[in-house]
């Protein structure tokens, strides 16, 4: 197609585990590639702005919701998790690499992403950093969108959010009857499982990547109980 811009590299970093992470633009579209591999674009991110909403529903009618965001990306779940908060939200989005962060501030700013909302608070470093610290400072809702899923983490550190150490963590990091919402490329039994045994109830509804088409990612709801499951 003669009218197909050219693919457009506008910045390329290399992650302290020596992974290429790059920015690429074309046609009005973002893509960020990790090692080569299309880890996300503007072009499918139904499912990411669906991960923020589902996430946030249930939080409209709680005056100051807590509310910690796993990936930064391109915005879409922070997004649409500050389109359905109400305007005493707080929200913590942790990305684990700066040069993301930056590119929002250089690069991205057709996208809109409010950063600068005075809601929002950005964390240079790890999710799991924010994760595990009872009683002090609990969240209603963790949204986790580091990875391709639970089975399929691009950073080995983020393995241990999904292992069973990383769901007590998470579950103490939550009030009760707050969520964990986990976008996933697909759907894993054995995560529902993990995430039931430690006393979640969890549903899993089926999004699909791009306008009701594309493909179907996968997102894991897991309530924290109010009270404790009865044996």
């Amino acid at each position: 197609n003669p009218h197909m811009r050219p693919f457009e590299t506008l910045d390329n970093s290399i992650t302290p585990g020596g992974q290429r992470l790059s920015l690429h633009h074309r046609d009005g579209d973002y893509f960020i590639d990790f090692d080569g591999h299309e880890l996300m674009s503007t072009r499918v991110h139904d499912s990411e702005t669906a991960l923020g909403k589902l996430a946030c529903t249930t939080l409209r009618n709680i005056k100051q919701p807590r509310v910690l965001i796993g990936g930064l990306g391109l915005g879409f779940t922070l997004q649409a998790a500050l389109d359905t908060l109400p305007s005493h939200a707080e929200v913590i989005v942790a990305e684990v690499f700066p040069i993301i962060i930056k590119w929002h501030e250089r690069h991205l700013q057709s996208l809109g992403v409010p950063l600068n909302d005075q809601r929002v608070r950005v964390h240079e470093g790890d999710v799991g950093d924010l994760l595990g610290f009872d009683d002090r400072d609990r969240y209603q809702a963790i949204v986790l969108d580091t990875d391709n899923g639970p089975d399929a983490t691009c950073l080995s550190s983020n393995a241990s959010l999904y292992d069973d150490r990383g769901i007590e963590r998470i579950k103490k990091s939550l009030e009760p009857g707050g969520v964990l919402a986990v976008w996933s490329a697909h759907s894993d039994r054995k995560f529902s499982q993990r995430l039931w045994r430690h006393g979640f109830s969890v549903k899993t509804e089926t999004v699909r990547g791009h306008r009701r088409k594309g493909p179907q990612h996968k997102i894991f709801l897991a309530t924290r109980p109010k009270q404790a499951r009865r044996r």
